[in-house]
């Protein structure tokens, strides 16, 4: 997370994920042994699963591995008939480029914004969550 500071910059939230990711399903996309994404899923209740926290490296971006890390998670989901897969992310009402473009991967990937809502992060930070149908 360290390595993507446009997305990650604020060491209290790694420090948290770090601590909270143990307790998740956790993923990891490796090209000749380097790690260059990785995707961590949490179970909301017996029908809905969530992305906890997601990233590829940079360098590795749009190349179809964060892709590829959302068809594994979802295979094992659909065999565990959990039916709805959400994520929350950066609303539409925030400037932030980095983030627009999280919310084009994620439409591209099929899902759909459900609600942006304040309560979440802070009126500074609008939560869009997101959700997709499997």
């Amino acid at each position: 997370m360290r390595q993507l500071p446009e997305w990650f910059g604020i060491e209290e939230a790694i420090v948290k994920y770090e601590n909270e990711v143990i307790s998740t399903d956790f993923y990891v996309y490796y090209l000749s042994d380097k790690p260059v994404g990785f995707i961590s899923v949490k179970p909301i209740n017996k029908y809905t699963s969530e992305i906890y926290v997601m990233g590829i490296l940079t360098e590795y971006q749009n190349r179809g591995i964060g892709k590829k890390l959302l068809e594994t998670v979802e295979e094992s989901l659909i065999k565990n008939n959990i039916k709805f897969f959400m994520v929350k992310t950066l609303g539409d009402s925030h400037p932030d480029k980095n983030y627009k473009s999280t919310r084009e991967f994620y439409y591209k990937t099929g899902f759909y914004p459900l609600e942006e809502i304040n309560e979440i992060w802070g009126e500074e930070n609008p939560c869009l969550i997101m959700v997709k149908n499997l």
